[in-house]
């Protein structure tokens, strides 16, 4: 019963993470943007596509999911209220995007996918296992399951380490409680659940090179042109990227 209780915690109260006065704001869109340019170079080519997102966040996924993926279905499952109201009003989602008002751990759906998505979901969730073994028996044969999260040991983490200003990179911070965090991953912890989970990881890709603090990268005053070159650098660095993406197949 406990641990029900968790599941049913109030996510409304999240939902001001999501707006761009949050002090993270700049970080979350650009992981989301390298994020979600994997997730299309993942899936060019293929029609028809049956798609699962488990969350919605800032909406940046789902629009790039709308532009760029020849959609036959898109369900959606949200267990903030508030955020799928605002997702409606924003977004004006076509007649395929089906929105789920529901827990992970609840849902039940009689089909399989060809894509299911979890970006920036486990380090949210009570038990990432739960949620990872629970989806398998709704991902299709071949269908691909693309998953991220930040990383611990990201490079402006260790430098912060290394300097004796986080004596431990696991640790949750404010805001990170704020955003709903409730643990921190690494490249081999990681992947290990992944694998553990009954998923084969055929591409593992780093999102987002951060070697410097929030504040000090806008310091430099470099725009874009910085977001753009930390991505694509990033992509090649998974140990030390702000967030990792995984893309898994069943085994």
């Amino acid at each position: 019963m406990e641990k029900n209780a968790k599941m049913k915690e109030n996510l409304d109260q999240y939902k001001n993470a999501y707006e761009d006065s949050f002090p993270y704001y700049w970080d979350e869109t650009v992981l989301l943007d390298a994020y979600v340019r994997k997730l299309i170079e993942a899936m060019a080519g293929r029609r028809d596509v049956r798609a699962l997102s488990l969350g919605i966040g800032r909406q940046i996924v789902s629009r790039a999911l709308f532009e760029n993926i020849d959609l036959r279905e898109y369900h959606v499952i949200e267990g903030s209220p508030a955020i799928i109201e605002a997702y409606r009003t924003q977004a004006s989602p076509p007649d395929f995007v089906r929105l789920h008002n529901a827990y992970f751990e609840d849902i039940e759906f009689d089909q399989t996918f060809d894509l299911i998505e979890m970006g920036f979901v486990l380090e949210h969730v009570d038990d990432p296992e739960l949620i990872l073994r629970r989806f398998r028996k709704f991902l299709s044969p071949d269908g691909l399951l693309f998953v991220s999260v930040p990383n611990a040991r990201s490079l402006h983490r260790l430098l912060g380490q290394a300097a004796g200003l986080m004596p431990d990179i696991y640790a949750l911070s404010q805001s990170d409680r704020e955003l709903g965090h409730k643990r921190y991953f690494d490249t081999q912890s990681f992947t290990k659940l992944v694998e553990d989970c009954g998923y084969r990881v055929t591409a593992r890709h780093g999102l987002m090179l951060k070697p410097l603090t929030t504040s000090q990268i806008h310091s430099l005053g470099m725009g874009s042109e910085l977001d753009q070159a930390l991505i694509e650098v990033g992509y090649g660095l998974p140990d030390i990227s702000n967030g990792i993406l995984i893309e898994a197949r069943l085994k």
